[in-house]
């Protein structure tokens, strides 16, 4: 279903709601509005825990005054402050002109200094620990809207200890509906692959957060409030607010020059931005990064010897082409036409170039899928079918 789109906003779409309110819901079976209410640890603060794996403990610190840019301040005046007040401190960077991160090297330390008042109150400053370095969010699905959060973080059990409990939401005309996509957040720098409710185990998979663009430069990654740039129009991409466009006919994106909104899901840019973010990647892509010049040349066989022929000496050649080896492999030369048939007909190879899609289809972590990387997961898998 194609969702409506506002010039001066993002798409509507499902989404998390945000809004923390009290940390109490309603009744605990039902699916009225209050269930939906994202539920909390009471009395949670967010510090490291004795288990952290971290070798660097960050917290980061910026000023309760809005106008005041800390991460602008002189490394001078920073460098002051904080080693003749502040214990355990073995390095400051610059985040952005609003923020810096202290860095300490003891879990301990890190901790004291977030609940250090004195010291935060003197010179008006907030600090809290960034949440990707101790909590991780997951995501189960199927979960019956019945169920509130609260009911959720009540019966719900795992190996980590689970902070907060949040249901997907939807617009749907002038109400807001629960989904059964649920998000929880565990203290914990990983994610368990599975979480009970009773006896009823659910799959936990990553959770990644929708891809933010700015609605005053219409640039992403950053939001409008400490957006420096010019404001930009969403419609002709001229420097006025989109209220304000006399040029409505004639669209123009802001970020690829396309005929197109600058918030449409169709500007390749927000493509490209989106499948980066959330680390996926598609049959075609693969399809294209596969080519038959990445192959060396078989040699013509029948199909007897095919079928018998050992699948390590293909592999063998296949290394040597992965490794670029100034050497030519002693093979006749064959058109393409040629090649795909011989490699359409050596079931072998075939079969090991499904099973390298399959697992990049079903690739969920971050690292990046180059040329090299699929040829080596084609090789190992070569080679466990030997």
């Amino acid at each position: 279903m194609n969702e409506p789109e506002d010039p001066g906003g993002t798409p509507k779409r499902s989404k998390i709601v945000r809004k923390r309110g009290a940390k109490e819901c309603g009744p605990e079976v039902g699916g009225g509005e209050d269930d939906f209410i994202p539920f909390f640890k009471p009395g949670y603060l967010r510090l490291y825990p004795e288990h952290c794996t971290n070798t660097d403990f960050k917290v980061f610190v910026e000023s309760q005054d809005r106008q005041v840019k800390l991460g602008n301040k002189s490394p001078v005046y920073l460098n002051h402050i904080f080693t003749s007040e502040v214990k355990g401190v073995v390095a400051l960077h610059r985040v952005n002109a609003n923020k810096i991160a202290v860095v300490f090297k003891q879990y301990n330390t890190a901790n004291n200094f977030i609940t250090n008042t004195e010291f935060l109150t003197k010179h008006n400053l907030k600090a809290h620990i960034p949440a990707a370095q101790i909590e991780k969010t997951g995501i189960i699905r199927y979960v019956p809207t019945n169920i509130s959060n609260k009911e959720l973080y009540t019966k719900l059990s795992s190996i980590y200890e689970i902070i907060s409990v949040r249901r997907f939401m939807k617009k749907v005309g002038q109400s807001t509906v629960g989904l059964e996509t649920v998000s929880i957040t565990f203290l914990s720098n990983v994610l368990p692959d599975n979480i009970q409710y009773d006896l009823f185990s659910f799959r936990v998979f990553e959770y990644v957060p929708p891809l933010q663009q700015c609605f005053r430069c219409f640039k992403f990654n950053h939001p409008a409030k400490i957006c420096n740039s010019k404001q930009r129009c969403s419609i002709c991409a001229g420097e006025h607010n989109y209220r304000d466009c006399d040029k409505k006919e004639i669209l123009c994106c802001v970020n690829c020059n396309g005929p197109h909104l600058a918030i449409s899901k169709t500007c390749p840019i927000k493509v490209k931005k989106i499948l980066e973010k959330k680390g996926n990647i598609t049959y075609a892509s693969v399809a294209n990064t596969i080519k038959t010049s990445d192959f060396p040349s078989l040699p013509a066989q029948s199909s007897s010897f095919v079928k018998t022929q050992p699948i390590s000496q293909n592999v063998n050649k296949l290394n040597k082409h992965v490794n670029n080896v100034n050497k030519t492999v002693p093979e006749p030369n064959l058109n393409q036409t040629q090649l795909k048939a011989q490699i359409a007909n050596n079931k072998n190879i075939l079969m090991a170039m499904v099973q390298t899609l399959v697992e990049l289809g079903n690739k969920t972590d971050n690292e990046p899928v180059t040329t090299l990387f699929i040829k080596d997961l084609l090789l190992k898998i070569c080679h466990n079918n030997g």
